[in-house]
């Protein structure tokens, strides 16, 4: 392969993981926001709805494992 084009790929793939993680991180970020603007009346409140995005990311992240062999 000419050098020119696997350098414009390798700078395409790029691109991309980084857009991917921006939109990880700003998702996740406005999930945290929604949390915190909710104002827990109790520490067992906050617990609850940190253990529901805990197990919502334990989910994304066995889907994501599960669906690892369609890429390879």
């Amino acid at each position: 392969m000419d050098e020119a084009l696997v350098k414009q790929l390798k700078q395409r793939v790029e691109a991309e993981l980084r857009q991917r993680e921006v939109a990880f991180v700003e998702f996740w970020l406005t999930e945290l926001k929604k949390i915190q603007a909710k104002r827990h009346r109790d520490l067992a409140s906050l617990q609850t709805d940190f253990k529901g995005m805990l197990d919502r990311l334990e989910t994304r992240l066995r889907s994501l494992k599960g669906s690892r062999d369609l890429y390879v």
